[in-house]
């Protein structure tokens, strides 16, 4: 019987989690943020589902349990990355999906390819390829490597989301801080025990995959339990979202080293420096450097140009010499393409030429071909 009650609350979360991440999809004046956080949700209840029947015995007693968890691990692997842009999203004052968010998707791709091949190429592989059991179980050394691989899947998720919400309950501690104690509302210290049971969670399936089922099965009634509480705390603040994010930007402010400068100021001069006096020719210019010549620290520039033009110092001064470089290519046209790299700041020809394609989509020596025949 009480088997019966414990393996209810497991199954139950990943029936909660599909009707939160419904919710948020239903929403009137759905977002971007809402969306995001409806799939990171449906993720989680299909992940909940796996841990499920992989550890109540039903991965290796019925085929439907075993194809479920093996074809749900690249679904899985979705959970973390979607779970990272949420919280880059409350952390920051503008949220814009780069480009670079899709790298941390690339496990989804490599565990599908590493499923799919394998059947296809291994027609007798069904759901009695191994039983669920701990990593430290003699049985376990057995497995052929295939699926010693397929297993550990079920573990990388969950050390993948780990490393990513530690760093963000680090970048958010100070919210416990004495004080700050009454400068920072509840909402945010709710969220972050949301995200530390998270963790906590994740830390204790991981070592319950290695020693013993048991301990798994309960590290999913204590990510069940987090799930119900965050549902209750959404429903009684409908805007949760919104509000843990203005906080957040609120306590970030008052953490703030440009505050008290005069900012516009600082970017006009920062402009006039590298358009006027073109500083990004100098191939040893560094943030310090720049910094210097504004008059404020390496610190206060960082911040400036991560915050107020949402570019980091490479781009910014790359942006620059790029498009000096266009103006040189097209104007002095029997100029050789490493004089002009030099000429922009670059230190050598193989890196302006890749900084120039990637800015541009085409090389240097194409740019000046494409250029010159529209000018004739």
């Amino acid at each position: 019987m009480s088997e019966s009650i414990l393996h209810f609350f497991m199954f139950y979360g990943a029936a909660f989690s599909l009707i939160i991440a419904i919710g948020q999809l239903l929403q009137k004046k759905s977002e971007t943020i809402n969306r995001i956080y409806a799939f990171s949700f449906l993720g989680l209840g299909i992940w909940l589902l796996q841990i499920s029947i992989f550890s109540s015995g039903l991965f290796d007693s019925t085929a439907v349990g075993y194809y479920v968890c093996i074809f749900s691990i690249p679904i899985v692997f979705t959970v973390p990355p979607l779970m990272v842009i949420r919280y880059t999203w409350i952390m920051s004052s503008l949220f814009n999906f780069q480009k670079k968010y899709y790298l941390l998707f690339s496990p989804v791709v490599v565990s599908l390819l590493y499923i799919i091949i394998q059947f296809f190429v291994d027609s007798d592989c069904g759901y009695t390829c191994f039983p669920a059991l701990p990593i430290f179980s003699h049985t376990f050394n057995e497995l052929s490597l295939y699926d010693t691989v397929l297993y550990l899947f079920f573990i990388f998720p969950n050390i993948y989301l780990i490393s990513f919400m530690s760093q963000n309950l680090f970048m958010t501690s100070y919210i416990w801080k004495k004080s700050n104690w009454n400068k920072v509302p509840g909402v945010s210290r709710w969220g972050y025990i949301f995200a530390m049971s998270i963790v906590v969670s994740n830390i204790v399936y991981v070592i319950g995959v290695f020693i013993s089922l048991k301990v798994v099965e309960w590290a999913v009634i204590l990510a069940n339990t987090a799930m119900t509480f965050v549902y209750l705390v959404t429903q009684r603040l409908p805007d949760y979202n919104k509000l843990l994010k203005n906080e957040a930007l609120k306590a970030r402010y008052e953490r703030s080293r440009i505050k008290g400068l005069d900012v516009d100021r600082v970017i006009q001069r920062l402009y006039e420096i590298m358009i006027d006096e073109k500083a990004f020719a100098d191939e040893e210019l560094s943030l310090p450097d720049l910094a210097r010549d504004l008059g404020i620290t390496v610190h206060q520039l960082s911040e400036i140009l991560n915050e107020h033009i949402k570019k980091n110092f490479n781009t910014f001064v790359n942006e620059f010499r790029v498009k000096e470089a266009q103006k040189l290519l097209v104007d002095e046209p029997d100029r050789s393409i490493i004089s002009i790299g030099f000429a922009v700041g670059s230190n050598s020809n193989t890196t302006f030429c890749t900084v120039f394609s990637k800015m541009t989509g085409v090389s240097p020596n194409q740019f000046r071909k494409d250029n010159i025949k529209k000018d004739e």
